[in-house]
């Protein structure tokens, strides 16, 4: 029996590199069992809202618009009688027939099923290898943690560090950790502490030499 993507699925395509389309179309031709389009290109608060969740592990996702303008990654699933399934099994005949789009069109494919950590069973992506374009927050990790709660601990940091005596090096300092952070909105918390710390010493040391001219 040969299937067909719905429009929703095709709607979902929008946006992702015309290689993985290319694998999508393909497959449902040749699939064992009905599959769907769960998801193609995301925004970076989707992703992050995914990560916060613990549905995914990364920031530098293949989801996201890459600098070549196109997103790497579709998440698919098996349909039986109308609904989504998630049945392992069923996501081994869809690999099975990924894969055999991908080698018919010579086209290079990973699956999130044949990781070895986190295995993500709807998930297939172009490789890094292949297409090394990067995308818009590559390297940048995301905890549930907000921004503003990293922010906040930041600028508390700075406050501790300096002490009640160097409340006129705590107004620029607090300033910079707000500029800083204007330009670095998604930087993780850890980051932030490391980055809180740094402006703490370089803080001090201009405590230190206004001290010594007053």
């Amino acid at each position: 029996m040969s299937y067909t993507l719905s429009a929703r699925s095709v709607s979902r395509l929008n946006g992702v590199h015309p290689d993985l389309v290319r694998i999508v179309k393909r497959a449902i031709q040749i699939t064992e069992v009905d599959f769907t389009v769960l998801e193609g290109l995301r925004t970076v608060e989707r992703q992050k809202q995914l990560v916060a969740s613990g549905a995914s592990k990364t920031m530098n996702s293949r989801h996201l618009k890459a600098e070549n303008g196109y997103g790497h990654a579709v998440d698919v699933a098996p349909v039986i009688n109308g609904e989504v399934s998630w049945d392992w099994p069923l996501y081994h005949k869809i690999a099975k027939a990924m894969k055999q789009a991908a080698n018919e069109l010579g086209i290079a494919v990973e699956w999130g099923g044949d990781w070895k950590g986190f295995k993500d069973g709807p998930h297939w992506q172009l490789p890094w290898k292949q297409y090394p374009s990067k995308g818009p927050v590559a390297g940048a990790k995301y905890t549930a943690e907000t921004e503003t709660q990293a922010k906040s601990k930041a600028v508390a940091i700075v406050a501790s560090g300096v002490g009640a005596s160097a409340t006129v090096a705590q107004e620029p300092l607090s300033k910079a950790v707000e500029v800083i952070s204007q330009q670095q909105g998604d930087l993780s918390s850890g980051e932030w502490l490391r980055m809180g710390l740094a402006v703490v010493v370089v803080g001090l040391t201009l405590y230190v030499a206004w001290r010594k001219l007053a």
